[in-house]
């Protein structure tokens, strides 16, 4: 499954390869963690548009809380949780309403899927070598379903954003947990050059 899930990625990429890409970037808040998104972005059809997006996906512990050292004057997190995941996800946007709606905004579906890489490191210590030097690595993949609005602007840029539901399986106990599935909300802000 996960060949699969690889060779369709790449194949989506090199596909569309030949349309002129827009990047973006934005914040991302889901059910385990919080993390920054990079995307590109190519229009095949009036209302499809197809591309990637990456992402930096910091875990968070469910009972992690801020702290604060009164003799050293450090603040730390205690009962956090040393992961993190990069997902690679191919992407498909559907516009159902592109075309019908005489505003600057258009409702989309989004599906994206692909590999994620999952580090591990350990939680016992607070020294970066030695939290994240040895640590373990899980290649797994991933899939996402969102629905959200673009906000078209002037000059072709966009603001989007989306809410949906993620499947990250583990394929083992990672931290405690076999997956990390959940709700995620996505704000994407998107650069191009022309507008729709």
């Amino acid at each position: 499954m996960k060949k699969i899930i690889i060779f369709i990625t790449i194949g989506m990429m090199i596909s569309i390869g030949q349309a002129q890409m827009k990047k973006g970037i934005g914040p991302m808040l889901g059910t385990r963690g919080v993390g920054i998104i990079f995307s590109g972005q190519w229009q095949i059809k009036s209302n499809i548009i197809t591309g990637f997006e990456t992402r930096f996906y910091d875990i968070k512990n469910d009972s992690e809380l801020p702290g604060y050292n009164r003799f050293t004057g450090q603040a730390l997190n205690v009962g956090d949780k040393a992961l993190f995941m990069v997902p690679l996800f191919g992407t498909v946007r559907w516009l159902p309403f592109e075309g019908k709606i005489a505003n600057n905004f258009s409702p989309f579906v989004e599906m994206k899927l692909g590999p994620i890489l999952a580090v591990d490191g350990n939680e016992d210590t607070r020294k970066f070598s030695n939290r994240w030097g040895k640590a373990g690595t899980i290649m797994t993949y991933g899939i996402q379903v969102a629905f959200g609005v673009d906000f078209l602007q002037m000059g072709g840029s966009a603001i989007s954003p989306s809410i949906g539901y993620e499947y990250l399986p583990m394929g083992k106990e990672v931290d405690g947990r076999t997956n990390y599935n959940g709700t995620v909300v996505n704000i994407t802000f998107t650069f191009g050059n022309n507008r729709r």
